[in-house]
């Protein structure tokens, strides 16, 4: 009897056999810590693969900006140059487009002023210069036999004349050459009637000539005529369409799947949405091949300089917002340079070193 009681008195102890305590589940304080353990293993795995797509941008960026510059090379060996600036003809105190005439942001503008002592506003100018849409009009080539000599002519009554010999050119892309003044003769011999616009994208005059000082366009769009020569480009083979936009008059971007993209100048983006710029240096009398005697060089652009700058290697340009003169003699040597704004999408064009670390993320290429 005594052995039969110690028996009960055991089994009906806390952990022998089957206990209270296994069948009441987890208590509140239990599944909240579950709970939490579970959110911050998920922000975890957030963050690590936030951190893995940024870095995979980054370097799906600077590999896309190396391939530009490796076909800007290859166009200065075609041309003997390396491509203009081309953006809205009104800068700088050029006459711009005319109106109801297609082309904003590509007219070849010519550099901004700058002395032997540049006042504030001249330096000012020079972080201007720059282009969204060189880089696609000269490494892929994206107009028409108006515009540059090759591709497809349109018009409202007759947009696929395939009747008419040589106003079909396929492949769209590519190129006649850009000429002397590189803008397809819109500097040195701009289209008959468009004389007082010189450089913008309505002068352009592929292929044309002068006689006795008149200017005969090359009868672009008259029947059976056809623009002869070589043809250049693309220098740059672009696999995925994100990397290719329209620029609008506003600033934003038409994507392919938008009405308007066929219209609008194309820019080449980074990945994250953001058009590159193109730099280059300062050239005389709108001759890409002729350096500005007294002028700037990559080394004077605030935002093409890098955040860090080894110490024993750095050189002196122009002074920023605030009095930085650092910068690289890779920079004041380059002769053009591409800039992608970075994750942030931000430039600061006044300063090297912000306070707000908008440049601190800038992708830079520079070339040759």
């Amino acid at each position: 009897m005594l052995q039969r009681t110690d028996q009960f008195a055991r089994s009906n102890r806390p952990g022998f056999g089957i206990s209270a305590a296994a069948g009441r589940g987890f208590t509140v304080i239990e599944m909240l810590v579950t709970l939490a353990m579970i959110i911050v293993l998920v922000g975890i795995l957030v963050v690590a693969l936030s951190q893995a797509s940024g870095t995979a941008q980054k370097a799906q960026t600077a590999f896309l900006m190396n391939s530009m510059s490796a076909g800007l090379a290859q166009f200065k060996g075609d041309h003997g140059y390396v491509p203009p600036v081309l953006g809205d003809g009104a800068a700088f105190g050029g006459g711009g487009t005319p109106e109801n005439q297609p082309g904003w942001s590509r007219d070849a503008i010519l550099p901004p002023n700058w002395g032997s002592n540049p006042s504030p506003g001249e330096v000012a100018d020079y972080q201007s210069w720059f282009s969204l849409t060189s880089p696609a009009e000269y490494l892929l080539g994206y107009g028409n036999r108006s515009g540059d000599g090759y591709g497809i002519v349109t018009n409202d009554a007759n947009p696929f004349p395939d009747i008419v010999p040589g106003n079909i050119e396929s492949p769209t892309l590519g190129f006649r050459s850009p000429g002397f003044d590189g803008a397809w003769n819109s500097i040195f011999n701009p289209r008959r009637g468009f004389e007082g616009f010189s450089g913008s994208f309505a002068a352009r005059n592929p292929g044309g000539f002068v006689t006795d000082g008149t200017s005969f366009p090359p009868n672009i769009n008259d029947n059976g005529v056809k623009i002869r020569g070589r043809i250049y480009g693309p220098y740059l083979e672009i696999k995925d369409e994100n990397s290719l936009g329209g620029l609008r008059p506003d600033g934003t971007i038409a994507r392919p799947e938008d009405p308007d993209y066929v219209d609008r100048p194309k820019v080449i983006l980074d990945y994250w949405g953001t058009p590159i710029r193109y730099y280059r240096r300062p050239y005389s009398g709108g001759d890409p091949r002729a350096d500005a005697v007294e002028s700037f060089d990559l080394g004077d652009l605030f935002a093409m300089r890098p955040w860090n700058i080894e110490t024993g290697v750095e050189s002196n340009g122009v002074a920023d917002a605030e009095g930085d003169r650092s910068t690289t003699p890779q920079l004041k040597s380059a002769e053009f340079g591409l800039l992608s704004a970075g994750p942030n999408r931000r430039i600061d064009s006044t300063r090297r070193f912000d306070t707000d670390e908008l440049n601190r993320d800038n992708i830079q290429e520079i070339g040759p």
